[in-house]
């Protein structure tokens, strides 16, 4: 990062001062506006005013866009908070611009456009609402022509450009680094950290250093988050799995055909063993679904990892080694969601009777078996000598060659790089991007990059801010290629709207709204604000 321009773009924020919160009461939640003018009363004759509410890691950005809005005659502050609270707040619709960030893990607008702006849906704290979207992310998501399913996300995306529902933003690359005698370690698109392919010359063990202060849990069907999904993915083992790149290939399962498109069989592997020993088979298949897809399943609540298991009607043992599963609706992304579902021992589960108690010992037919560890300080796993060998698409073949592997909680980042350094961890996940340089230059350590899937922005409240030119202004105010060059060190990639290049259906030749700070003013004018 060039640290004088940074301050020279940071200079007028720093001057301006910021606010600092880690909640806010009703009383002070009136001090926002100005915004509130976009609701319905006249706009005519005042400055638009803006807060940006932020959080930590986003802070410097947040910071220079606000710069960038002052620029166009926008009264606009920064204000900092706790990332929960900030979170509670803007699902109450209490807040105006916010930053926030949503991962891909189907390759897919299914998980990332159609949940951030569907109207309604479990993701779409902007407000954003348009019934032709709406209809066409449905016939994306939906349809049996790959051709026609295209066609619907690249018209999606041309309203969206049109709408400016948010501050369209960027996506990351995914940075992490290993020790150098480190072998068979590949960044993974969707963030998992596969040991089974890992190996160090001259030891038999492995410290992972993770990015988080602790893991949700250790049951598979009782988390929604990425790491904690990488621990449990060593341990337990899916129907299929996913290459770094993004491919679908059998795992648990030998092979599956489809017969019709709502209809998927597979075959299951035999002689698969869990860690306990008894062999898995097509009750611990299906019993594993019917535990996710039930309103109860999870000691009486519901599974947070219901959304994706996709549209399942019926899951049905065929034979000791055959599962059939019928979906209510063609739903072609369904086996890009099959790698988040680990197949568990039906036994195993029946005996321990609760989430709880699977956390604190869980066990599946993966790589490596639990042995020790909590979730908020370390997790301690072994080998798993009787592994069936993993999929047959992704090399080695057979028991892992790591005997032991610890995965660590180390939030704080400067301390997982110190780790690094002096060989108390071997392979870190998100390298701060103004040590990347310097490790580079490490000839212990080797700094390994793929593409990442989480898409970064600028959310508006569209309830508040209602036209679409003020919210198309603050896009064109802002020079996102300055910001990711100069805060993010050129390993950011802007997009155009609400999708990623990684995912089916993306528009590579819709250009991003442009810096053009004198159209922002026209269209700030237009709609009736002061910008002078």
């Amino acid at each position: 990062m060039r640290r004088g321009r940074l301050i020279r773009l940071l200079a007028p924020v720093i001057a301006a001062g910021l606010v600092l919160v880690v909640g806010c009461s009703a009383g002070q939640r009136s001090s926002q506006t100005g915004e509130q003018s976009q609701g319905g009363t006249s706009t005519q004759g005042q400055r638009l005013s803006i807060t940006i509410d932020t959080f930590q890691g986003r802070i410097p950005e947040a910071e220079v866009v606000a710069n960038y809005l002052r620029q166009v005659g926008v009264q606009a502050e920064v204000r900092i908070w706790e990332k929960s609270a900030l979170l509670e707040e803007i699902k109450q619709g209490n807040r105006v611009a916010y930053t926030q960030d949503w991962g891909s893990s189907t390759f897919d607008p299914y998980d990332l456009a159609v949940p951030k702006l569907k109207t309604g849906d479990r993701g779409n704290y902007s407000f954003y609402a348009n019934p032709e979207v709406d209809r066409l992310l449905d016939q994306g998501a939906a349809g049996v022509d790959p051709e026609e399913r295209r066609k619907a996300y690249e018209q999606v995306q041309r309203i969206l450009i049109e709408d400016a529902p948010w501050i369209f933003g960027y996506y990351m690359d995914v940075v992490e680094a290993a020790t150098a005698d480190v072998v068979g370690f590949t960044p993974a698109m969707d963030s998992r950290i596969n040991l089974h392919d890992v190996s160090r010359t001259g030891a038999d063990s492995l410290v992972v250093g993770l990015r988080v202060d602790r893991l949700q849990s250790l049951d598979p069907a009782n988390h929604r988050d990425r790491d904690t999904e990488t621990v449990i993915r060593n341990i337990y083992d899916g129907l299929v799995t996913r290459t770094p790149d993004g491919r679908i290939v059998p795992e648990l399962a030998e092979s599956w055909e489809q017969p019709d498109p709502t209809t998927y069989v597979f075959k299951l592997k035999q002689g698969v063993k869990f860690h306990d020993g008894t062999e898995m088979t097509a009750d611990d298949v299906v019993f594993t679904f019917e535990r996710i897809l039930a309103p109860d399943g999870i000691d009486g609540q519901p599974s947070p990892r219901l959304s994706l298991v996709g549209p399942i009607k019926k899951i049905e043992k065929v034979s000791d080694y055959e599962v059939r599963f019928e979906l209510e609706y063609p739903f072609p992304t369904w086996l890009q969601l099959l790698p988040h579902t680990q197949i568990l021992s039906k036994a195993y589960v029946e005996k321990v009777g609760s989430s709880q108690a699977l956390s604190a010992a869980p066990m599946g037919t993966g790589p490596f078996k639990f042995v020790r560890g909590q979730v908020d300080s370390e997790i301690v796993l072994e080998r798993f000598d009787d592994y069936y060998g993993g999929s047959d698409a992704l090399a080695p073949v057979g028991p892992a060659q790591l005997k032991t592997v610890t995965f660590r909680m180390i939030p704080e980042p400067s301390t997982r790089v110190a780790a690094l350094k002096a060989g108390e961890v071997h392979i870190i996940q998100e390298v701060p991007i103004d040590q990347i340089a310097a490790l580079e230059a490490d000839s212990n350590i080797q700094v390994l990059t793929t593409q990442g899937t989480r898409l970064y922005m600028i959310e508006l409240n569209n309830k508040v801010l209602t036209d679409a030119r003020v919210r198309r202004a603050l896009n064109h105010a802002i020079d996102w290629d300055t910001i990711l060059k100069e805060i993010y060190g050129g390993r950011a990639h802007r997009v155009a709207t609400a999708m990623l290049p990684s995912g089916f259906g993306y528009d590579a030749d819709l250009a991003p709204l442009a810096y053009d700070p004198d159209l922002a003013r026209k269209l700030l004018q237009e709609a009736g604000y002061v910008t002078d």
